[in-house]
């Protein structure tokens, strides 16, 4: 049996940045992550994902979504289509990676007193 996430949709003020392009987003969900720590201990937690136009038009499960919110324009969980489309996207969101390279910069960085 695969077990299920729990995806949760960010509601703010203002529609989310992407963080790929820096243009407009449609969507921002909220993803579990995990990963192992260079001790061997599991690290989970939760990461912000943005559903962009430009940047995910041509990822598969992506795209009907997309094209939803082009039709339709505001999300709305009250519409079976948009639930369907909006889960079948989610079971293939995954959050960054861990940069190990980024984070040791930014803790020299920190070491350094420069952040």
């Amino acid at each position: 049996m695969t077990e299920q996430r729990q995806i949760d949709i960010m509601i703010t003020g203002e529609p989310p940045t992407c963080p790929r392009c820096g243009e407009e987003g449609l969507l921002l969900v909220d993803v579990p992550y995990g990963w192992t720590n260079a001790g061997g201990t599991a690290a989970d937690g939760r990461n912000g994902v943005v559903l962009c136009a430009g940047c995910d038009a041509r990822v598969p499960h992506a795209a009907p979504l997309i094209t939803w919110f082009h039709v339709h324009g505001v999300a709305d969980d009250g519409d079976d289509e948009f639930v369907r489309l909006l889960v079948a996207w989610a079971q293939h969101v995954h959050g960054s990676a861990l940069d190990m390279d980024a984070l040791d910069a930014e803790a020299e960085l920190w070491r350094h007193g420069l952040l």
